[in-house]
């Protein structure tokens, strides 16, 4: 049995094609459960009018964030009895045979933790993740490989993002859920540097793969929401894992490349200026524990 977890938010646009790609799956034993995040929209409606038995909706009051979300819906899945727990995104869409491939990939090489590849609906011959890797070099970044055939083998890599994203329920007890401190954005790189730390691999498969529509949730990428939510998680996640100093040098030298633009924007330069400085005071909480 698959247990999915997927976040309802401003998730309208794509989420009939998500359930439609769901329900078409040849391998029937899994479980949906959807949190919706007092999303504004229609589309925890469209997920109940389903009324499919293996869809559960919990519906909260306030947008608790990703991470939150996230944790709340990986402790259902856990306490459902899920073994097996995919937390993936509802702009996605996916072929038939996906879960069954998925499972049997994950089998077949023993992987705690697991990410396929994800391509751009908008450009189907382009990927969005083909792999993925942690770089520090001028400031730390989270590279996804955007060439499809990239890897075109499995392979271990040290970075996957939520948008799709297979884990045991062993590597949850062991590593923890996802950090709570982070609204949105950076609480998969945050997990994927827990799991490097705990030496747990991840296993990034070119078959089977998915379309996936980016930042819909906040308005797009590089929109005003998504600088502002972006921009704010970084920071923590640099202060968390490299400490303040190194979140601050990181900060002067993107406002000051920002800056030297002679395009610069600058509502886009006091945008992540205010983010980042938030980020810089947010307050981090205590990594959550399954089933605490």
């Amino acid at each position: 049995m698959v247990h999915l977890i997927t976040i309802l938010y401003q998730s309208e646009a794509g989420i009939s094609a998500f359930l439609d790609s769901l329900q078409a799956q040849d391998m029937p034993e899994w479980r949906l459960h959807a949190i919706d995040n007092a999303t504004p929209d229609g589309s925890a409606d469209l997920v109940a009018e389903r009324a499919d038995p293996r869809i559960t909706l919990h519906r909260n009051a306030a947008n608790l964030g990703f991470a939150k979300a996230a944790n709340q819906g990986l402790r259902e899945a856990a306490a459902a009895g899920g073994e097996f727990l995919v937390l993936i995104n509802n702009d996605t869409a996916f072929e038939p045979d996906f879960l069954r491939h998925l499972v049997g990939v994950r089998a077949e090489h023993g992987a705690g933790v697991i990410a396929p590849r994800i391509m751009r609906r908008d450009q189907p011959d382009a990927a969005w993740y083909a792999g993925g890797h942690l770089a520090h070099g001028w400031v730390f970044e989270n590279r996804h490989e955007i060439c499809p055939d990239a890897n075109p083998d499995p392979v271990t890599v040290d970075f996957a993002p939520g948008c799709c994203l297979g884990i045991a329920r062993s590597v949850l007890e062991q590593v923890g859920l996802f950090d709570e401190s982070f609204f949105v954005y950076w609480e998969d790189t945050d997990f994927c540097l827990r799991l490097k730390q705990q030496g747990i691999p991840i296993l990034y498969v070119p078959e089977p793969n998915l379309e996936h529509d980016g930042g819909a949730a906040s308005g797009g990428e590089f929109s005003p929401a998504y600088i502002r939510l972006y921009f704010r998680s970084y920071m923590q996640v640099l202060r968390k894992h490299f400490g303040f100093q190194h979140a601050l040098v990181t900060m002067l030298r993107l406002l000051s490349r920002e800056i030297g633009r002679s395009s610069r924007d600058s509502r886009k330069v006091r945008a992540m200026a205010n983010a980042m400085l938030h980020g810089l005071a947010a307050p981090m909480v205590a990594e959550a524990r399954l089933g605490i």
